[in-house]
């Protein structure tokens, strides 16, 4: 999917973050159980994959920076006979090799004794791990339990945390990584061209869903996410995933779904009218989320400070609700719109990285303006999937029908 120079030049990077005299880790991360009788499909930490490459679990980066020397070895998991008969693992340290273009690969057996500040512990005096700062919030990983080891065996060792740097170096993307995210987003753009070629009042929300999930599986591509299908009241649910229920005629169903390639997510938000015609009231709602958003769109380009984006959609919107009549004072548009106006994307579809920047060229984000009325049973969200060019930005998912005028005519012209 990716080269492996690609995750070579990231290395480089990541080496540059360390002092002398110094060694990093990154993990991979472990499967999960699901349910008991089984493991979750195994995805590996992000940032691991980033520097290496290498997606199977249990796999673990040291680099090393002693007198300016970097060395960097990669341990890996040893497949027995079960793994490779039940699971089909038949990667040796010779593939990973080739694989990676790590020269130096290892099976796991050999990592305690590999470690610098054991073997020679005059010559190491930092020590970096990568550790989210959402991890804090449930029960310690991996990571985490290696860091307490590291700090049990010599406190005097200075401890880094490189989360913050490989986020920073994760907001800005190469060109192997924006093609990776244009394919994702080419996938999505098919997948709710189906929905919309199928959407008809009577279907259940899963019913609809489903056209989605089959244009995915036959490109071979996966979820970025659990999609949301959210009918009348359902909409107003920021994250509803139940999906479970029957559209009925006149009414909007709001999704929000992604395709992920090679990794690398897309995310688009779109709401349309089961019967494929905007009501009066929907068709004007709908257009001040529109305005919105084409308001952020508009202002997204180098040098444009981030959080500004969400102030500018917000204030576009409350003017014309307030022209209309649905309010009377700026401040309560966050009776109708009460969540943030996008995020970075990436190898995560919420993405790391800073909101308290100024935009560069090859950022990737959403935006994702909304209106939300429990009393009209009437959520409203659009969102778009964004790459900063050299003097503006463009919107990878901007195929996908958007304006009432395109999605009624979109609707109208299957039949």
């Amino acid at each position: 999917m990716i080269s492996k120079d690609f995750h070579a030049s990231r290395r480089k990077l990541y080496a540059g973050l360390l002092k002398d005299r110094s060694v990093g880790f990154v993990f991979s991360g472990r499967e999960r159980e699901d349910r008991g009788d089984g493991m979750h499909k195994f995805t590996p930490y992000a940032n691991f994959y980033y520097l290496t490459g290498f997606t199977q679990p249990k796999g673990v980066l040291m680099v090393t920076k002693i007198a300016g020397k970097v060395q960097e070895t990669l341990f890996i998991d040893h497949p027995d006979e079960k793994a490779k008969r039940w699971l089909g693992l038949f990667y040796t340290k010779e593939s990973v090799q080739e694989e990676t273009g790590i020269e130096n690969v290892q099976y796991l057996e050999k990592f305690e004794e590999s470690l610098p500040f054991l073997r020679y512990p005059d010559r190491v005096e930092h020590v970096y791990i990568d550790i989210a700062n959402w991890e804090g919030t449930f029960s310690m990983n991996e990571a985490q339990r290696f860091a307490a080891r590291v700090r049990e065996y010599n406190p005097t060792l200075q401890m880094h945390n490189t989360f913050h740097d490989l986020s920073l170096m994760r907001q800005v993307k190469t060109p192997e990584e924006i093609a990776l995210h244009r394919k994702a987003c080419d996938i999505t753009t098919k997948g709710v061209e189906n929905i919309l070629s199928h959407l008809k009042p009577g279907m259940y929300e899963y019913e609809i869903e489903a056209y989605f999930d089959f244009t995915l599986k036959s490109l071979n591509a996966r979820h970025a996410f659990p999609t949301i299908a959210a009918s009348e009241l359902n909409a107003c649910c920021m994250h509803y995933e139940e999906n479970n229920r029957q559209m009925q005629d006149g009414e909007m169903i709001l999704f929000d779904l992604g395709a992920e390639w090679g990794y690398y997510s897309s995310d688009v938000s779109r709401t349309f009218p089961v019967n494929g015609k905007f009501t009066e009231e929907q068709k004007t709602l709908y257009n001040v989320v529109l305005s919105g958003l084409d308001a952020a769109i508009a202002a997204s380009k180098p040098g444009q400070p981030k959080e500004e984006l969400q102030e500018l959609s917000k204030s576009v919107m409350a003017e014309q609700l307030i022209r209309l009549g649905y309010m009377k004072k700026p401040d309560e548009i966050s009776k109708y719109y009460f969540h943030g106006s996008g995020h970075y994307i990436g190898l995560y579809t919420h993405d790391v990285g800073e909101n308290n920047v100024l935009l560069e060229e090859n950022m990737m984000f959403t935006l994702e303006p909304g209106l939300y009325f429990d009393d009209l049973k009437l959520g409203i969200r659009i969102e778009d999937t964004l790459l900063v060019t050299k003097d503006g930005c463009e919107v990878l998912s901007g195929r996908i029908p958007k304006t009432v005028e395109e999605i009624e005519a979109f609707m109208a012209g299957r039949r």
